[in-house]
This record gives structure tokens, sequence and C-alpha cells, in this order.
């Protein structure tokens, strides 16, 4: 007999559907057909929702249900601001670590050119994991366990943006521009550089991000 999965295994699931948009924002989350799809009680589906709703995934309303959160104006530019700065920081000090990395600047080159060719195909979706690849190569380095693990929290949020940013005329050819820079200054070893960099590329991300979402208002 086929195991029922744990809360675990169905939360990492319902997250990624969210954060990759396979469930747009704005979905209401039935308990009832939930607990369907993975073939368990409501029991554990409901702590499933507690979880994602501290994390600020969904909100749960009283005689409701669960509902994805909406992206708003708001959120862009709070997160993005967090972002900016942590991003830098992380790379700040992980320049130090990764410029004398042969294989780490090896990594980078080589997802700079799959995100380069991956532009040129118009793959957005293939494009934004070697993107959220690209960053966590570097912050990963970091040497702080504290910042990363704030990054990794924080990752969630940004990525539901990163698609819609993508997707904003010429953005895509920006960021592979910006991305080759971060590489070529980590390359020198200029951590401030790095940092300057860094959030540059999300400074301008969330701006084309935002013009774009008033533009459709």
């Amino acid at each position: 007999m086929k195991a029922h999965p744990t809360v675990s295994n169905i939360y990492k699931e319902l997250r990624q559907k969210i954060v990759d948009r396979s469930i747009p924002p704005g979905t209401k989350l039935s308990e009832n057909l939930l607990s369907k799809a993975w073939n368990v009680s409501r029991t554990p589906i409901r702590e499933v929702l507690r979880q994602l709703e501290s994390e600020g995934l969904v909100t749960s309303y009283p005689y409701r249900g669960a509902e994805v959160n909406t992206i708003t104006i708001e959120d862009i530019d709070q997160l993005y601001t967090i972002r900016i700065s942590l991003e830098g920081l992380a790379g700040r000090l992980a320049t130090p670590v990764i410029s004398e990395d042969p294989q780490k600047l090896k990594g980078l080159g080589r997802l700079c050119r799959e995100m380069e060719i991956l532009f040129r195909k118009g793959d957005i979706e293939a494009y934004v994991i070697k993107n959220n690849q690209f960053h966590s190569l570097i912050w990963r380095a970091c040497g702080n366990k504290w910042l990363v693990k704030i990054l990794e929290n924080l990752d969630s949020q940004v990525n539901r943006f990163i698609v819609n940013a993508l997707h904003v005329p010429h953005r895509i050819e920006k960021s592979v521009m910006e991305h080759w820079k971060i590489f070529e200054t980590l390359k020198m070893g200029n951590a401030r550089g790095v940092e300057k960099a860094i959030g540059r590329n999300f400074k301008n991300a969330s701006e084309d991000l935002k013009k774009e979402f008033v533009r459709r208002i």
C-alpha cells in the first residue's frame, strides 16, 4: 500500500506551486479539494495552510477558507528594498571567498552563459531557475548562516515577482547584462563593487516591475 504523504511533503509541493505561480495569486484553496488531491484528511492540510500563512503566502478567512495572497505594488517595494540590502551584503561578504575559488567562478560564469542562451531562446521559466542558482551560489558563500537563512525565507516571496519582472519588455535582456557585471566584478575581487552591482540588478528589476504594474492598473 502506498504511504500517505507527510505534512512536510505536502507543504513543500504546495509551497512550490504557489512560488512558481502554478497556483496563481488570488486562487482559493479548498481544504476538501486539497485533502482529496493528496489523499489525506483535512487535519494535515490545515497544518500546511497554517505554515504557508506564517510565511505570508496565503491568508485564511473565517468561513471562506484560504486564498493565495495577491501581489501589490507595496509588496514589490518593501520586499525588493529588503532584498537589495541583504543580497548586496551577502555579495560583499562572499566576494573574497568566490574570487579565490576557481570552481565557484567557473560555476557562475557557466550560469551567465546559460542565462544568455535562454534569453535568446525566450525561455523565461528556465531563465528564472538559472537566475536563482546564480544568486544562491553567491549568498551561500557569504559565511553567515543567519543571513543565508533569512535569504532562503525571503527567496520564496521574491520569486513570485521575478517571473513577472522578466516578462516586462527588455527586462530579461538587461538582466543578462547585469549578471555578467556581477560576475566580472566578483572576478576582480571588488567587494563593494559586487554589493553595488547586485543592488543595481534588484533595483532595476523592481523599478521595471512597478512601472509595468502601474501600466496594467
